[in-house]
């Protein structure tokens, strides 16, 4: 027969039990902290080499929004979202279908990468480059075979601005391989490889537009080796060439201003506005030989005067206006 413990046992082995918890307590928090860890998405990429890349790329995003806007003749913003790994399988299921996919590959290193750019921003450039208003539809159709080929030239030279953004750090030559529409036709390295991904947004008149750069890390391997530390110090403190310069002169030279020309004004009381009638003559405050203010973006710029010519009115610059002449004018009421 088994033996009844007593209540003062019982007492004496429930506080033993109870002096023993601190030292539980103390094991548990002496354990080491256990990162979980991904097989299938390994970070193949070292945090250095990620924050080179980083650079590279955030200087391309910004020559890319300057020959954008230069190109489309309107604000173009360009940024870099981030940079990821992942396997090709998963970026490849991630594309559009139909797609706009051009495949490149690199002078010297085995191995071809993809640029894939948003539909809507293809239709909408070329749409605009053949004198449209360049809206966007948001619907997605395949490229016909002359918007491939317009299309396929703007990549050329975007992928020229990315050879430029690399060699700040050692010289790169992309070439223009193909172009797919169908994502299953863009297989350029094996469905588990690793992938890196530089993920961008164009931002057109309040409209975004992604645009992906996407690299087996096959391919990356022998480029990322060589951005030692002292190639990301030397890119992050990298003075600005001439050539900057008249790249920065040119874009102003091609960017659309407002002017305008007034030809009198008026004041009137709001009685006075309800009162109007058709036939009705409005004077206003200036005579008609008398120069007009010509502004530019509602700064006054230029003096001139009204005529015509052919069918249409114009008006012929007279004179520029200098800093004082401009503080000598008459403020707006």
């Amino acid at each position: 027969m088994a033996e009844v413990l007593s209540q003062e046992e019982i007492d004496a082995l429930l506080s033993s039990v109870t002096s023993n918890k601190p030292n539980v307590q103390q094991a548990d928090e002496s354990k080491e902290t256990v990162y979980l860890y991904d097989f299938k998405h390994p970070s193949r990429v070292s945090k250095d080499q990620l924050r080179s890349l980083r650079t590279i790329h955030e200087s391309f995003a910004r020559m890319l929004g300057t020959y954008l806007t230069t190109l489309l003749r309107t604000i173009v913003d360009v940024q870099l979202l981030s940079i990821d790994q992942v396997t090709f399988l998963e970026f490849t299921m991630a594309m559009s279908n139909p797609g706009c996919i051009w495949i490149f590959h690199l002078d010297e290193y085995e191995g071809k990468g993809i640029v894939e750019v948003s539909p809507g921003l293809v239709v909408l450039t070329i749409e605009r480059l053949f004198g449209g208003e360049g809206k966007h539809s948001g619907d997605l159709r395949p490229l016909s075979v002359i918007e491939q080929n317009v299309a396929s030239k703007i990549v050329e030279k975007i992928l020229k601005i990315y050879d430029e953004a690399w060699s700040k750090a050692f010289p790169i030559r992309t070439k223009l391989h193909a172009f797919e529409i169908n994502p299953q036709f863009a297989q350029v390295a094996p469905a588990s490889e690793t992938a890196v991904v530089m993920f961008l947004e164009i931002n057109i008149r309040n409209t975004t537009f992604p645009m992906n750069i996407c690299f087996p890390y096959f391919l990356l391997d022998p480029l990322i080796q060589k951005l030692t530390s002292e190639d990301w110090v030397g890119l992050t403190m990298m003075k600005k060439t001439p050539q900057d310069r008249v790249n920065i002169e040119e874009t102003l030279k091609t960017t659309e201003l407002e002017m305008t020309a007034s030809v009198g004004e008026l004041i009137l009381t709001i009685q006075e506005m309800l009162d109007l009638e058709i036939g009705d003559v409005l004077v206003l405050d200036k005579k008609i030989e008398e120069p007009l203010t010509i502004s530019v973006l509602d700064k006054p710029r230029f003096m001139g005067t009204i005529g015509i010519v052919g069918k249409k009115k114009a008006i012929r610059v007279e004179e520029v206006l200098s800093m004082e002449d401009i503080q000598l004018l008459p403020k707006k009421r």
